[in-house]
């Protein structure tokens, strides 16, 4: 796998953790148990008012800021790598996302994300990739705007129809399944928090599937926020499975993003 390949996929797979969790509680739900818990889209119950409630408080335990610094351990494992990381993130909401990414203590590349670009300083092999925002879809298989990547870093859905969503509840928990034209969706909650436990999401088209869950909640940025969290991804033959440590999470005024090109570095558009 070519570097930069390795970066934009870290790059993606990060965003999916913290795109999919949120501010919530969790009963740290693993991969194993979710099979026994999604539902087809011809069963359970249209959405009522005990599933909207869930899907409110989804959205009012959502942080508010203009500017963060997180800092996170990252272990991505496949077939190919088993590695560890630092990833710094500085984030100012509306306009930039940059990261800082580490391996041994030596800064191995920079991403900064805009509305319109993505840009990667590889410092390992000293050279610039310039490219527009559609780069994430080449390399993720998802077409994700700017806006996108901030509502799953804001742990908002994307991508969900609720028009025919329909639910199922047990004891413990309340299932809600979302059908779309291209994405299907699975979101268990607690019942007894409300909170977002697992998500599953799959995509038809490109035989993808992602199921994340969250453990050691935290109160961060007003809320509590799931500090330990697993990622799997399955895309066709492949399997992508990391576990991130988020160490730090800051509200910040004027933070640098700092991102100069050297002069010596080669420049690929």
């Amino acid at each position: 796998m070519k570097l930069e390949d390795l970066h934009i996929k870290l790059f993606g797979y990060c965003l999916a953790v913290i795109l999919l969790s949120g501010c919530h509680h969790s009963t740290n739900i693993r991969p194993t148990q979710l099979k026994d818990t999604t539902i087809s889209s011809n069963l359970g119950k249209p959405l009522d008012t005990i599933a909207q409630v869930l899907l409110s408080h989804l959205k009012a335990n959502e942080p508010v800021f203009n500017e963060i610094a997180a800092r996170m351990k990252t272990k991505l494992s496949t077939s190919s790598i088993n590695q560890n990381f630092i990833t710094n993130i500085r984030w100012k909401k509306g306009e930039k996302i940059w990261m800082s990414m580490s391996i041994i203590g030596i800064e191995g590349a920079r991403v900064v994300i805009t509305r319109d670009s993505i840009k990667i300083m590889d410092k390992l092999n000293e050279r610039y990739i310039l490219k527009p925002i559609s780069y994430i879809k080449e390399k993720t298989f998802i077409d994700l705007s700017f806006t996108d990547i901030e509502q799953l870093l804001l742990g908002q859905l994307i991508f969900t129809d609720l028009t025919a969503a329909r639910y199922l509840e047990s004891a413990a928990t309340t299932t809600i399944h979302a059908d779309g034209l291209r994405f299907l969706t699975t979101m268990i909650f607690d019942k007894s928090t409300k909170g977002l436990d697992t998500m599953m999401v799959t995509d038809k088209f490109n035989a993808q599937k992602v199921i994340s869950t969250y453990s050691n909640y935290q109160p961060q940025l007003g809320c509590s926020f799931p500090m330990n969290r697993s990622l799997s991804i399955t895309s066709g033959p492949q399997i992508f499975d990391m576990e991130m440590e988020m160490q730090s999470m800051e509200i910040k005024d004027r933070l640098d993003y700092p991102f100069s090109i050297n002069p010596n570095y080669k420049i690929e558009n």
